[in-house]
C-alpha cells in the first residue's frame, strides 16, 4: 500500500513511501525509480543537482498512521492528518485487552492493523469512521463469540 507522492524540495521527483500492511517493511519510490536503501529505514534520494541526500522513513506510531519522511533535517507528512475522533476509533480495540485477556488481545491486534489500513485508505473520512466502528463491532463480537465457546 502506498501513499500519495510527496513533494520534497531538492529532490528530483516525487516521492512515495509504501509498506507491506502485514510485515511493516517500507519502501521509497522517487518518481518510479526505487531509492536505495543505506540502513535501517535510510534511503539515498537523487537530487537535482545530480547527487543524493539521506531520507529517512519514521514508524507509524498508534495515533499517527502516518510515518513522516526526514530529509535534511525537516520532516514531511507521508499522509494528512487524522482527526482526533478518527484516531480515538482507529485505536479503540485495545479496550479488549483490558477486559478481553489473550483472547482480547489476539482479537485486538488484529482490529487495529485492520483500522490503520482503514485509516491509511483515500476513503471519505465518514466512510472511514463507519467502517472503523464496523471493526471495532466485530472484533467485539468475534472476542464474545471465542469467550463463550473457550469458556463453557
Amino acid at each position: 500500500m502506498s501513499i500519495q507522492p510527496i513533494t520534497v524540495p531538492g529532490i528530483v521527483s516525487p516521492v512515495s513511501v509504501i509498506w507491506n500492511v502485514w510485515t511493516g517493511k517500507q519502501t521509497v519510490k522517487v518518481g518510479d525509480q526505487l531509492a536505495a536503501s543505506t540502513g535501517k529505514r535510510t534511503y539515498a534520494l537523487p537530487t537535482v543537482g545530480g547527487g543524493t541526500v539521506e531520507g529517512k522513513v519514521s514508524r507509524s506510531t498508534l495515533f499517527s498512521p502516518f510515518p513522516t519522511l526526514e530529509v535534511a533535517g525537516v520532516k514531511h507528512s507521508t499522509g494528512p492528518e487524522v482527526p482526533v475522533a478518527l484516531r480515538v476509533l482507529m485505536v479503540a480495540p485495545v479496550l479488549l485487552l483490558v477486559i478481553g485477556g489473550l483472547v482480547g488481545a489476539v482479537v485486538a491486534t488484529g482490529a487495529i492493523v485492520v483500522n490503520f489500513t482503514i485509516a491509511r485508505s483515500t476513503r471519505p473520512m465518514a466512510v472511514k469512521a463507519l467502517l472503523m466502528a464496523l471493526t471495532l463491532a466485530a472484533a467485539v463480537a468475534i472476542w464474545a463469540v471465542v469467550a463463550a465457546i473457550a469458556f463453557q
